[in-house]
């Protein structure tokens, strides 16, 4: 495989207002710095050490968020989903720079974590390696989250994003745009 760089875009994009519609009613939960909602999940969670390459299974039959489950119907009909999770990150809150191991593509048997935000992100500072990636509602993204990462939130309102683990087979590099 050749290298891939630290940020992707990949050429697929979806409805963020549709996904953000579909959440509104569980937006006004309350919260405190950072909100994970497990939409699937390993089939052994407790063995879920964030490189499992097992298939997921649904938390529930997700129905009252139908777009978004079709998202995640779209990537298992091409790939292995090893788990999907809405990240609420709350206003003013900071994720402290840090690095996931198991999440590059140049880590053997790896998963790829990609983002899909849902809320808009002119107020959130995404750094990976130093650098800011500029990412808008709706896009899809990989980024090589072994790398140093932080993310600083400097709005008013919560950002969310869809995020799904899935295993870079063929067709996950054919978006990705690099060569096996």
């Amino acid at each position: 495989m050749t290298q891939a760089a630290d940020r992707i875009k990949l050429p697929l994009q979806y409805d963020a207002q549709r996904m953000l519609d579909e959440l509104s009613k569980d937006m006004a939960k309350p919260f405190l710095y950072y909100s994970v909602v497990m939409l699937t999940v390993p089939p052994d969670m407790s063995a879920h050490t964030g490189a499992s390459r097992a298939p997921s299974k649904d938390i529930g039959d997700l129905s009252d968020i139908p777009y978004i489950k079709s998202i995640i119907e779209e990537f298992r009909a091409h790939t292995v989903v090893t788990l999907t999770r809405l990240l609420r990150l709350e206003a003013g809150a900071e994720v402290k720079e840090h690095t996931d191991p198991t999440l590059g593509l140049d880590v053997p048997d790896s998963v790829v974590r990609l983002t899909i935000p849902i809320t808009p992100t002119d107020d959130v500072d995404f750094v990976l390696n130093g650098e800011p990636v500029q990412m808008q509602p709706g896009e899809c993204w990989y980024m090589k989250l072994n790398d140093p990462h932080s993310v600083l939130h400097h709005g008013t309102t919560q950002r969310v994003n869809l995020t799904i683990d899935v295993v870079p087979n063929d067709w996950v590099l054919e978006q990705l745009g690099v060569a096996a």
